[in-house]
């Protein structure tokens, strides 16, 4: 009896070892799986970071050295800029811009025919669009500096001219698009001002506080001349003889060719000379693009910027220059501003002398003799 006991129990502790041992194995094995899935995922995370951080770093390689557009390539589209192939360049950019956005020669080139093909205004508009990519700090301050130097120079140029319907039109969309910039406020309010615009003038005015001195300044002026030009009731009439206090000043009389109902007479700009129309009408002097292309285009004169100009035929986007010295009835002018206009606008003509040149003087219109006496104004 004890030796079947002892069988029987010798049995079952083999039978629950053998349990034991199967149970441990099958833990094992499911832990053993259970890891190897782990460190699988965590394999793959870790490519996949490494794989997105080398996409990341090739990007960043490529848009610093740009190597989709190689330095040949912007030598030629530079070529094209110069050589006033703008339609050509435009396609050129465009497709180059589709592949490589982020190219900063290739956005410079761009902002650079925008100013030779667009009005004024919308290339600094554009500027400042560009300030706000991802550029390097060296662009972004070449860029700032670009968007100074044209804005100043226009407005300088188009004040000293009293082109104050030309000063608004270049200010309008810089307002709008930079509210906070009070320069472009105040000089927006100023050209409305001259133009005796005075609720826009206001309008724009009131961007700024109440007591702010230069806001003020300019409504006193602008109010000043509202009252003087009340006041003054005297006829503006240029075709009339001169006076006896006329002739105690210096005159200059210049003979004039009347060919239908318009007087012309001879001037120079540089080197070329031009056969002008007189425009007592024009604010502004007038070229044609024939003498345009005589003076050596851009070479020889300044490029201010293109602007939306009104003409006799309506208006027209034509470009702005100034010219360094012009000459006319032995008298030298520095810096001349003058609008190219196109040829089918002056077909027999050089140009227009307008009021930024004949402003300078008084002068009297002589129908019966043909000339022009111009007599300098007293200091």
């Amino acid at each position: 009896m004890k030796t079947w006991l002892a069988i029987v129990l010798s049995l079952f502790l083999f039978v629950s070892l053998g349990i034991n041992v199967y149970l441990w194995l099958s833990l094992k094995q499911h832990n053993d799986k259970a890891y190897a899935i782990e460190a699988s995922y965590d394999h793959r995370l870790e490519s996949d970071k490494h794989l997105e951080a080398q996409a990341q770093l090739k990007d960043e390689e490529q848009h610093t050295s740009s190597p989709l557009v190689n330095q040949d390539q912007i030598e030629s589209l530079t070529t094209l800029l110069n050589n006033e192939q703008y339609a050509l360049l435009t396609t050129e950019l465009t497709n180059l811009l589709k592949n490589d956005p982020l190219n900063e020669s290739l956005l410079l080139l761009e902002g650079e025919l925008i100013e030779m093909t667009k009005p004024l205004s919308t290339a600094i508009v554009h500027y400042y669009d560009l300030t706000e990519l991802p550029l390097s700090n060296e662009t972004i301050t070449f860029i700032d500096t670009k968007i100074a130097t044209l804005y100043q120079q226009a407005q300088t140029q188009l004040s000293q001219d009293e082109q104050w319907e030309l000063v608004a039109r270049l200010n309008e969309p810089l307002y709008q698009r930079i509210p906070d910039a009070k320069h472009y406020t105040l000089n927006l309010a100023e050209a409305y001002a001259y133009q005796q615009k005075l609720t826009l003038m206001e309008d724009v005015l009131a961007a700024l506080p109440l007591n702010d001195r230069d806001a003020n300044i300019i409504r006193d002026n602008a109010y000043e001349m509202r009252d003087m030009a009340s006041a003054d009731t005297t006829p503006s009439n240029i075709e009339v003889e001169p006076t006896s206090l006329d002739a105690a000043r210096y005159q200059t009389r210049v003979a004039l060719e009347r060919i239908g109902d318009q007087y012309r007479l001879e001037a120079k700009a540089l080197n070329q000379k031009a056969n002008m129309i007189l425009d007592t009408g024009a604010s502004i002097t007038a070229i044609s693009s024939r003498l345009f292309a005589r003076l050596g285009r851009m070479r020889n004169l300044t490029f201010i910027g293109n602007f939306n100009v009104r003409t006799a035929s309506g208006t027209i986007e034509a470009s702005l220059v100034q010219i360094p010295r012009f000459y006319f009835a032995g008298y030298e002018f520095s810096d001349v501003s003058a609008i190219v206009l196109p040829e089918d606008a002056l077909p027999d003509a050089d140009g227009l002398l307008g009021m930024n040149v004949l402003g300078q003087f008084d002068f009297a219109i002589m129908p019966q003799s043909s000339e022009l006496i111009l007599t300098e104004r007293n200091e």
